[in-house]
């Protein structure tokens, strides 16, 4: 489909991401102590699985360290960081890139600056809420359920979270026609009216979400 495989090498290949059921165990309850950097990224893959398929014993006893994240408020702290952290750019036509030296002038990263803050938004209010589920559209309903996100900020950022997504695919699928490779680089100017409001408005959504997050969560530590 045009997907390469991870740059950061998460990959069944690597001999640090396959583990024993004790050893991945251990791995989240240190995430949820130590949450410096690495453990914070290695969290927010991990944290992040899924049951595929057939009888899995490691599952229960994952999800059960999972619900006890709430209190952990140092990893709370940190985990706000990766959602708020990142710049949403809601603002087009003034230069804004993701990447240095890109030619793009005017070129966005969607991944960077829309997907992902989505996703982490979506991360921080699941694991404060003890929601265990892990795709980012079904975590955003699970918190607006519970009354841990407002009706309206769960719809916004699930409706970004869509016109986002499909502008990546959009470009992806237009490039790969091209005959070029898939790259995260978008340029609002060239997409159609329409779709570049709605990416506007995307956009401004997630920065809400951020802005709103940032009053209440202990930022800086």
């Amino acid at each position: 489909c045009g997907f390469g495989a991870d740059a950061a090498e998460v990959l069944a290949r690597n001999r640090a991401w396959r583990m024993s059921d004790a050893a991945w165990q251990r791995e989240f309850q240190v995430c949820l102590e130590m949450p410096d950097r690495s453990h914070l990224v290695r969290a927010a893959v991990a944290f992040d699985f899924r049951h595929v398929i057939g009888g899995l014993e490691i599952v229960p006893p994952l999800v059960e360290l999972l619900q006890t994240a709430h209190r952990y408020q140092g990893f709370l702290a940190r985990l706000a960081r990766t959602a708020t952290d990142v710049r949403t750019p809601v603002r087009f036509g003034r230069g804004i890139v993701h990447r240095r030296r890109e030619p793009e002038a005017h070129a966005i990263d969607i991944k960077l600056g829309a997907v992902l803050p989505i996703a982490n938004l979506a991360r921080f209010h699941a694991l404060a809420n003890g929601v265990t589920i892990s795709a980012t559209l079904d975590r955003l309903v699970a918190v607006e359920q519970l009354g841990a996100l407002a009706p309206a900020t769960a719809q916004s950022l699930r409706e970004a979270f869509t016109i986002v997504s499909r502008v990546r695919l959009e470009h992806h699928a237009a490039r790969i026609q091209a005959g070029l490779a898939p790259d995260n680089l978008v340029d609002p100017d060239e997409l159609p009216p329409l779709a570049r409001a709605d990416l506007r408005e995307a956009l401004r959504a997630v920065a809400a979400a951020q802005k709103q997050l940032g009053r209440y969560v202990p930022l800086g530590l």
